[in-house]
Formats: C-alpha cells, structure tokens, sequence
C-alpha cells in the first residue's frame, strides 16, 4: 500500500446493555460505548459513505485523509436504532449487510441461537445440554490439543473453554447438526422461532427506512453459514435467495456483500470468481487491516469494533 490516504472498515453486532442477559454469550457494545467510539472517529478521521467508500476501493481516489466507514452485520433490530439515535444526528451514512433467513423463514441463523442459549443458559449446563444433542462422531471428546491450540488462537477474547465450544460450533460441526441442536435447545425452553425473530431482526419497513435514511443494505448470506462449508451449489442457492429478498425488500440489488463470520476460514475457495457470479462489486471480510485503492475488492479487510483503538493507534493522517 502506498503513502496516500487509506480506508478503515469497522464492523458492530450487537448494541445493548452489556449485562442484559445473566451469563456470557452475546458480547455487546453499550448504545452510550457506541456513541463515544463514533464521535471519537469522527473527530480524527473522515466518516465516509458507501458510495465513497467503493469509489476509492475500485479505484476512483477520492479520499483526501484517512477515512472510517461503519458496518452493521445480520441486520439486527438494535442496529437500526442505533442509526437513528447515533448516526442520523451526525449524517453519517453506514452499510447493513442482512442475512434473511428470518425475514423469510421466520428461522433464526444457528449462531443467534445459540448466542442466546448460552446468555440464558448456566454454561456448564449449556455445554452439557448441546454435548447430550451431538451425534457421537462429533462428540467433544474427540478434540485434541492442536484442535484446543487452534481454538484458543482463534477466539482471543474467550475463556479455553468457551474458546473450545466456538471452534466446534464454526470449524468443526456441519451447520446443519448445529443448527438443529440449537432449535430442539429452543423448543425445550418453549421458545417461539417466530417471536423471536420478530424481536431481534429489522423489519421489511425497518429496512426499507434505512434505506430511505441514506444507509445502505448489503448481503450477508440467506442462513449465515460458513460459505466455504457449502457446497458450490448450495452456495449459489442460499446466496440468490439472499439477493432476490434484499432486492424485494429494498428495490435494489445488493453490490456489497459481507461474508458469514469473514475469517480465512469461511471465505469461498475463489472469492473473485464468486463475486463475479453474483454481481457483487465489493465484498468485506475480517481479515484485519487498513485498505487502499485498487486492492483485491472480493476481500476487503475489516476490523471488529474492540480492535479500533489497535488498528488507529498508527494512523499517519489523523487529526
């Protein structure tokens, strides 16, 4: 990357009270953290559009300093305030990669299930209750010390343990055998899918508002699986079922897509190739890191929220 001016992606899940729920699980950022870290960037660094954003990355300059444009992934329903309550006031415009399986199943993805079972489940229960829904080829007994060494590596911020289970549930288990032992933890609790999808996810209207607002929406997959988990045609399936829906929705297809959990590990094998056959001009991973124009666009780099202090500490133009 040269000397010029660069472009910092930051990506948020959840905005909530980050003790809302009795045990750990859902890792939140508090509205008022939220509001503090954007007028923080705001004061040292140009917040950018998407418009902006994909000029200067395909290659079409138009950044005079270093610049931040946030991201929102799973189109949650806290996101959507956040941008009326945050973002509107300061005419900051953000990108919302949605996933619609809840907008069209009324089925939540597997990993917001179990984000909730394990922040309203004691964890050792938690563990034991998923361990007893395994079949027994993928039972955790089976996990070796290279598999607990990687999943420590993987998830810095968790315990061994949780670190463990996380590893499992996003490298190690078909999507499908997870995602049903998350929906029978459901049904045991009594818990309405729909209800539940009702209360976390935006809207059609909700979407179609932020839309409206000056936001734009992008893909984030149909069921939130690891897209390099699919196989090729499945992939192509569950991501025009993502497309047709946003595009429904919005009126617009989507040209920016974020992939399901954006590590390595989950990108599809030829990323150019699979943002050329779906018509996505951009798309962001997690892959940590600055970008500047004309880098490969099939893998921005983007940075979570409590990485910004370390991704900005070096920053050559800020204010």
């Amino acid at each position: 990357m040269n000397g010029g001016p660069r472009l910092l992606l930051i990506t948020y899940h959840y905005l909530r009270a980050p003790k809302a729920a009795p045990y750990p699980g859902i890792y939140p950022l508090s509205i008022a953290d939220f509001t503090a870290q954007v007028e923080w960037l705001a004061a040292r660094f140009a917040m950018v559009t998407p418009e902006q954003s994909e000029r200067f990355l395909t290659g079409g300059g138009g950044l005079s300093r270093d610049s931040v444009l946030l991201t929102f992934d799973d189109g949650l329903r806290e996101q959507g305030e956040a941008a009326r309550s945050v973002l509107d006031p300061r005419g900051i415009r953000a990108l919302y990669f949605v996933t619609s399986r809840p907008l069209v199943e009324k089925r939540a993805p597997m990993v917001h299930k179990i984000h909730w079972l394990r922040s309203t489940t004691e964890p050792r229960a938690f563990v034991d209750e998923f361990e007893a829904l395994m079949p027994a080829q993928w039972s955790a007994a089976h996990a070796d010390d290279a598999t607990r060494k990687a999943s420590i590596g993987q998830y810095k911020y968790d315990t061994p343990a949780d670190a463990l289970l996380k590893y499992r549930l996003n490298f190690l288990l078909p999507h499908d055998v997870a995602d049903d032992a998350a929906s029978a933890m459901f049904v045991a609790r009594g818990m309405d899918e729909e209800v539940f999808c009702d209360g976390l996810y935006l809207s059609e209207a909700e979407l179609r508002d932020i839309v409206a607002r000056g936001h734009v929406v992008g893909s984030h997959s149909h069921s939130h699986a690891a897209l390099s988990h699919l196989a090729p045609g499945a992939l192509d399936v569950d991501i025009q079922r993502n497309l047709a829906c946003l595009e429904a929705v919005t009126g617009t297809r989507p040209v920016w897509h974020s992939y399901p959990y954006g590590r390595e590990w989950a990108i599809p094998p030829d990323p150019v190739a699979f943002c050329r056959r779906h018509g996505f001009r951009l798309a962001v991973t997690l892959i940590e890191g600055w970008n500047g124009p004309a880098e490969d666009t099939s893998r921005i780099k983007r940075v979570n929220t409590n990485d910004v202090a370390k991704a900005t500490a070096a920053s050559a133009t800020a204010a």
